[in-house]
């Protein structure tokens, strides 16, 4: 309701993202890793989002999944089904799909050449 007192705000507006075709690779230790947790069974598939938060602002977020809901792209990299949310796709293509070995235990490593910044823990980036 407008009392005709206040200055009308002015509209937001949102910029929706472009959806880009995703070009990504899995790495060998990656894959390895990924056939340890998927085996014989390929009806299920890897989701690689991004999440809002992190101390850079974006953080990653890989999923085995059966299904989502999400508007993704499926790729198929060596018979594995790769899911990529159409609304993250300009920040994830081009990525590269790693698994590192750590003193206090391993795990995947996304390199993204999008990203302007990342943090040290290389969890998030910008």
């Amino acid at each position: 309701m407008d009392c005709n007192t206040c200055d009308t705000a002015p509209a937001i507006v949102i910029n929706k993202p472009e959806v880009v075709e995703v070009s990504l690779t899995i790495t060998s230790k990656a894959k390895e890793m990924l056939e340890n947790a998927f085996g014989d069974d390929r009806s299920h598939g890897l989701l690689v989002g991004v999440l809002s938060g992190g101390c850079s602002g974006y953080m990653y977020d890989l999923q085995i999944v059966e299904s989502t809901d999400q508007d993704c792209q499926e790729i198929d990299i060596d018979g594995f089904k790769v899911l990529v949310p159409n609304a993250s796709s300009h920040l994830l293509d081009g990525i590269e799909i790693d698994y590192v070995d750590r003193m206090m235990g391993g795990g995947f490593k996304i390199n993204n050449p999008n990203a302007s910044s990342s943090c040290g823990c290389g969890e998030s980036f910008s």
